[in-house]
């Protein structure tokens, strides 16, 4: 079988990301033909085109969050942008479509489930979004990154996988040196303004330990030349980027990683093994960021402050605490570890497949 499979993601990187390790899995396993329907956004169609991979756009809009105006305007397109979705797929004639949630994936679902062609799901977050939990009615197949997500769905249609990530994550790096103890902090591709400020309020307070210490820190554009200055101004080893595109190689340098909770940095995490102090993004869909670290506390495998709570106070007296109890870091590396999911993207390949060609 010459295998085709649309996947429907786009919106953020937090649905993208996850699809794109889907569709390496499904050239590399199945040689299929994989086509993306995502939003016309430009940075999405840019990071599909970078790795190659086919795209059609599919107008959608968000429900959650909006305006009733807007709301009413979303709702009147929504036949149009089914009808739309109807059409590329009948044009793609694909075997199996799987959405990857976000508002642009509700469209092709209910348009795969009118043509009848297989519909699976994957959920990133503990707490499903919207989108997933209207289209697990009409599909067969939901695959979920945190094993309770799946009460959430129609009882035997879930399939705890966990959340695939680029495999960079799981490869072997130099070992990390043991001094000095670094940090790292990131609040996702666009920064995180308040964990940015907190930290550097932190580091004034950090000025006995300068000679321990070291900082990686993903900012965003606008932090960066502000946290910069900050870390020269109390003497302390740094590097400062906007962006890296070597989370990786910055995770395995990491003893410590101070970051939001969002389901692909937690999945990150548990590959690299490394232990964490998480600040939830308080105004997540559904809280979906508190839950998502509370599955990782749970475990053993991290530490959660929130939001609220996180100043550079508190920021200081972890970093004290760490530095004066080594075996803690161990402990929470070990949990972390254990939490890994490897064969996330085979797994939903695989599952994928199976209702492709049952049995």
């Amino acid at each position: 079988m010459d295998l085709r499979v649309v996947i429907a993601a786009g919106g953020t990187g937090g649905h993208l990301f996850p699809g794109i390790a889907v569709a390496r899995e499904f050239l590399v396993r199945h040689q299929a033909a994989v086509t993306f329907l995502t939003t016309p956004k430009p940075v999405t169609t840019q990071i599909l085109e970078r790795y190659g991979f086919a795209w059609e756009a599919v107008s959608s809009r968000a429900l959650k969050g909006e305006g009733l105006l807007s709301r009413g305007r979303t709702l009147i397109g929504v036949p149009g942008a089914v009808l739309a979705a109807r059409t590329r797929l009948k044009a793609l004639n694909p075997h199996l479509v799987l959405g990857m949630g976000g508002h642009s994936a509700g469209p092709a679902g209910v348009a795969a489930w009118l043509l009848g062609i297989p519909l699976a799901l994957h959920e990133q977050n503990a707490i499903p979004g919207a989108t997933n939990r209207y289209l697990s009615r009409l599909a067969q197949k939901i695959f979920v990154s945190f094993p309770a997500c799946g009460d959430f769905f129609p009882r035997g249609r879930s399939l705890w996988t966990g959340n695939p990530i680029r495999p960079e994550f799981f490869e072997p790096g130099p070992p990390r040196a043991a001094s000095p103890f670094t940090v790292m902090i990131t609040g996702g591709s666009q920064g995180a303004h308040a964990l940015n400020m907190a930290v550097l309020g932190g580091v004034s307070l950090l000025k006995g330990f300068k000679d321990r210490l070291a900082f990686l820190h993903l900012t965003g554009e606008a932090d960066r030349e502000a946290v910069a200055a900050g870390y020269r101004e109390h003497g302390f080893t740094h590097e400062v980027a906007a962006f890296n595109p070597e989370v990786a190689a910055w995770m395995r340098r990491a003893h410590l990683l101070v970051c939001r909770a969002g389901a692909s940095t937690l999945a990150e995490l548990a590959a690299v093994g490394r232990a964490a102090i998480l600040v939830p993004y308080p105004f997540a869909a559904n809280n979906h960021q508190e839950f998502n670290a509370r599955f990782l506390t749970a475990a053993g495998a991290a530490e959660i402050i929130l939001n609220k709570d996180f100043t550079g106070e508190a920021f200081a007296g972890k970093i004290n605490q760490f530095l004066t109890a080594p075996e803690h870091l161990s402990h929470l590396e070990a949990a972390s570890r254990q939490l890994a999911k490897p064969d996330a993207a085979k797994e939903i390949v695989e599952g994928c497949v199976a209702l492709i060609r049952p049995g």
